[in-house]
């Protein structure tokens, strides 16, 4: 018989008399098992999906060119979709959601001050909450709380925030160019009114001049009150900045901790170990 072969022989009987230390050793690392996921706290996971909307959607032309309002896709690409990540993960939004579900008490946090303790709030959720690009250029947000309604809520309440922020920016884009083009007609207002004043008291040519001068400002605030008007119904039918493919909704049951798993794995953590603690205490015998 070869030299490996007596070494196999030889773990064989090994094992076969420590049959019931590797029994009990295996059932033991299952029972310390089984009992330390039955003091973990129960995690519940909620995710949504959402798509990135197309930004050229806030463009006015795509309402008053019909040529062109084919070719404008509802759909944005991955870098909207990078966009809007970027803003559901600033420190903004997460403090948003701190106050609005009361997270530092969730959290169990005290003994420092309230920035302080917000701040330590917002690391927590920053990992209780991760972000996944699809294949199919979707994103999907993914929460994790020991209340199975609480990270339902706190992944539509982040999708609210993120697309109020996004409008909000679109809309405030609109009523800046609104109003600067309402001060551009008052001041043409002014002046037209100004040069209607002045009209009688000058010389026949320069009327002339000025009737040329009062043509050009009343097709100025043409111009002027159209464009205004456009820009105060994109601003009442701003487009979204993204859709909600799935909603959130409360987790069924509790995935963390996967019980059956992990009383598993340790079971056979626990054999391999008891065999290799066998076979390191017979080759030092």
């Amino acid at each position: 018989m070869t030299t490996s072969g007596l070494h196999m022989a030889n773990t064989v009987q090994v094992l076969q008399k420590n049959t019931r230390f590797i029994f009990f050793f295996t059932l033991l690392a299952m029972l310390i098992a089984f009992a330390t996921v039955m003091l973990v706290p129960k995690y519940f996971r909620s995710s949504a999906r959402i798509i990135a909307a197309n930004p050229q959607l806030a463009d006015k032309s795509r309402l008053f060119n019909e040529n062109i309002q084919a070719l404008y896709s509802y759909f944005g690409s991955g870098d909207d979709l990078d966009r809007i990540i970027g803003v559901a993960d600033m420190d903004t939004t997460y403090k948003q959601l701190i106050d609005q579900f009361d997270l530092i008490n969730y959290y169990e946090l005290q003994g420092d001050s309230v920035p302080l303790l917000r701040r330590k709030a917002v690391l927590k959720l920053k990992k209780d909450i991760s972000f996944q690009r699809t294949e199919q250029g979707q994103m999907r947000i993914i929460c994790w709380t020991k209340d199975s309604r609480l990270s339902a809520n706190i992944i539509n309440s982040m999708i609210e925030i993120v697309q109020g922020k996004l409008e909000s920016i679109w809309l405030s884009n609109y009523q800046d160019a609104v109003s600067k083009l309402n001060a551009s007609i008052l001041i043409n207002e002014q002046r037209y009114a100004s040069l209607s004043d002045s009209i009688s008291k000058v010389k026949p040519a320069q009327q002339t001049l000025l009737q040329k001068h009062m043509e050009t400002l009343l097709e100025e605030l043409s111009r002027y009150r159209k464009t205004a008007a456009s820009f105060t119904l994109m601003g009442e039918t701003a487009p979204p900045a993204l859709y909600v493919l799935e909603t959130a909704v409360p987790a069924a049951k509790a995935e963390r901790p996967d019980k059956l798993n992990a009383i598993l794995i340790s079971g056979l953590a626990g054999f391999l170990f008891s065999i290799l603690f066998l076979l390191l205490k017979d080759r030092r015998s």
